[in-house]
């Protein structure tokens, strides 16, 4: 198909308003015509199908087209929940599984623990006195810290 010939059919069509001469007349006419013969065609075949089929195409169409019908919670939920689900699972499959290596390796190292009270070489407290002292109980032994403030003058104290 040339570039003339595209003219001819975008004339035909309505798109292009130039003149034209005596050929270029006739082929639009012949375009004209085949459109004619095509829509008789078409028609034609569309006669010639029931009716019956007709609508049982138009209902298929119209399910089609039409909206959804409403879901119920779950059924809209339902992929977010089975990943909720298959991620809490895999958490605790990881949970298990590391949790028992780092176990033993922990009883072990607590074997070797010694609790013994804090040394404190120097406690400053401007304004103030402190107090250091150790409390045992059957749990080992706390230190305590215990800082007076020398501003206690009005106080019952």
């Amino acid at each position: 198909m040339t570039k003339r010939d595209l003219d001819f059919m975008e004339h035909a069509d309505g798109e292009a308003e130039a003149e034209l001469d005596a050929d270029g007349r006739a082929k639009v006419a012949v375009i004209h015509e085949l459109g004619e013969l095509v829509r008789g065609r078409l028609e034609s075949a569309a006669d010639g199908v029931p009716e019956a089929r007709l609508a049982r195409m138009w209902a298929d169409i119209d399910k089609q087209l039409a909206p959804p019908a409403p879901r119920g919670w779950f059924e809209h939920y339902r992929s977010y929940i089975l990943t909720a689900a298959i991620s809490a699972g895999a958490v605790a499959a990881l949970a298990l599984v590391l949790r028992s290596a780092p176990r033993a390796a922990i009883e072990g190292a607590a074997a070797g623990v010694v609790h013994r009270p804090s040394e404190i070489e120097e406690l400053d407290t401007p304004n103030g006195t402190g107090t250091v002292f150790n409390v045992a109980d059957e749990d080992g032994s706390t230190t305590v810290i215990w800082v007076t403030s020398n501003d206690t003058v009005g106080s019952d104290l």
